[in-house]
C-alpha cells in the first residue's frame, strides 16, 4: 500500500501520554507538521493522572525542551548535590541546579497541554486492547473503537501493552519500591541541603541496584521520596531480599510504615536492542527500556521521542515501514549510546568488578 492510501484512519497512533509519547508528537509537529496532523495519541488514564516515578529532570532534558520551544513551570525542587554512598565511603557531585525533581502528575499534564495547544489529537480514557498487522498497515482495537493505522508507537510504560502484543521478551523488568513521607528535619537533611542520595551499599548483600532518598514536593509540602530498585542484570546471582533491605533503611530514618502502604512498580531496562521494533511498530521510553545503572530519567524519554519522530519521517520519505533501520539509529543516537554506556557500567558494578563509587565517576563523565 502506498503512503497516499485514503482509507487509513491515522498515519500514526501513539499509545501513552507520558514524556516519551508527547515528545514524539511534538518532534513530529516540529519536523513534519503534516504527519503530526494525521496522528492520534491515546492515553488510558485521564489527566492529571498519577505516575509513580522519582520525577528527576536532568541530563539534557532542558536542552530538548528548549529545542521544542517548550517551557514547563511546575513546582519543583532543584538539587545541587548528588551524594553516592557505598558502606562508609561516599562521593559527592556538586553543581548548582544539577537537576530538578517534579511531581509527574503535574509535569506530564503541563507537557500534554503544550502539545494540545499545537494541535495534538488526544483521546483520554482510551486503552489499546490488541493490534493485527495486515500487509503494510495495522488494525487496532481499543476499548472505544477500531482503527486502521500505518504506524504504532508504544510509549505506554514498562508494562507496555504494545510490547506484550509484539510477543517479545519481558526478562528485563526490575522491581522497585517507593514511599513518600513528610520531611523529618532530624533525619531528612537532604531537603534543606538540596541533595539527592544514591546508596549502593546493599550491592554486597546481593542487590543489583540502590536505595535512594530524594527531596520533593507534594501538594506544595516538603516531602521525601525513599525507594529501592533491583535491576537483576545478572540473573544467575541470588536475589536480594528487597523488602528487608528497605525496612532496614526506613528504620534508620525512624519510618515505620506497613508494607501494604508501599508503592511497587517495575522499571524496564534495555537488555536487547533487537526487541524494540517490528514492521509498522516502534517501542520508545520505558516500553523499550532505559539504563540499569541509574534507572533512567525524563531526559531519556524526551530523546526517545526525537528518535521515533525522525524514524517515522524517514519511513514516510522512503515508503518503507519495516523499521529495519531503527535499531541502528537507536544505537547511534544519543539515547542509545548513553544507555549502552550505563549498561556496561552496571555490569561492572553489580557484578562487583569495580567499586560502585568508581562507577559513579564514570556515570557522570561527559564522555559517551
Amino acid at each position: 500500500m502506498s503512503k497516499t492510501e485514503t482509507n487509513i484512519d491515522y498515519e500514526i497512533m501513539i499509545v501513552g501520554g507520558g514524556p516519551a509519547g508527547i515528545s514524539t508528537w511534538l518532534h513530529l509537529h516540529k519536523y513534519a507538521p503534516e504527519l503530526a496532523s494525521r496522528s492520534v495519541l491515546i492515553e488510558k488514564a485521564v489527566y492529571p493522572r498519577d505516575k509513580l516515578c522519582g520525577g528527576a529532570i536532568g541530563g539534557w532534558s532542558d536542552l530538548v525542551l528548549k529545542q521544542l520551544d517548550v517551557s514547563i513551570d511546575t513546582p519543583s525542587i532543584y538539587v545541587n548535590t548528588i551524594e553516592c554512598r557505598f558502606k562508609d565511603d561516599l562521593i559527592q557531585i556538586n553543581e548548582p541546579n544539577l537537576f530538578r525533581i517534579v511531581q509527574r502528575q503535574e509535569f506530564d499534564y503541563a507537557f500534554a497541554k503544550c502539545a494540545l495547544k499545537r494541535g495534538l489529537q488526544l483521546n483520554e480514557g482510551e486503552k489499546l486492547l490488541n493490534f493485527v498487522r495486515k500487509k503494510n498497515h495495522l488494525l487496532i482495537k481499543t476499548n472505544i473503537r477500531n482503527y486502521k493505522v500505518r504506524i504504532l508507537v508504544g510509549a505506554d510504560g514498562a508494562i507496555s501493552k504494545v510490547r506484550q502484543k509484539m510477543n517479545i521478551d519481558n526478562n528485563s523488568l526490575a522491581p522497585a519500591i517507593e514511599i513518600f513521607e513528610p520531611v523529618n528535619p532530624k533525619y531528612d537533611r537532604e531537603f534543606e541541603e538540596k541533595k539527592a542520595v544514591f546508596d549502593f551499599s546493599a550491592i554486597e548483600e546481593g542487590l543489583q541496584g540502590y536505595v535512594w532518598h530524594f527531596p520533593c514536593l507534594k501538594n506544595d509540602r516538603a516531602y521525601m521520596n525513599h525507594g529501592i530498585g533491583d535491576f537483576r542484570i545478572n540473573k544467575k546471582r541470588p536475589k536480594a531480599n528487597m523488602k528487608n533491605l528497605f525496612i532496614r533503611e526506613l528504620r534508620k530514618r525512624n519510618i515505620h510504615r506497613e508494607m501494604n502502604s508501599w508503592s511497587g512498580h517495575p522499571i524496564r531496562w534495555l537488555s536487547n536492542f533487537e526487541s524494540v521494533a517490528q514492521p509498522n511498530v516502534l517501542l520508545i521510553g520505558d516500553a523499550a527500556g532505559i539504563d540499569p545503572a541509574t534507572g533512567g530519567g525524563i531526559h531519556l524519554a524526551l530523546s526517545y521521542g526525537e528518535l521515533a519522530a525522525k524514524s517515522i519521517i524517514d519511513a514516510h520519505q522512503t515508503n518503507d515501514f519495516s523499521f529495519s533501520n531503527y535499531i541502528k539509529l537507536l544505537k547511534s543516537h544519543l539515547v542509545g549510546r548513553y544507555i549502552q554506556k550505563l549498561t556496561n557500567i552496571a555490569n561492572e558494578m553489580y557484578n562487583q568488578k569495580i567499586d560502585p563509587l568508581k562507577s559513579v565517576e564514570k556515570i557522570f563523565s561527559k564522555k559517551l
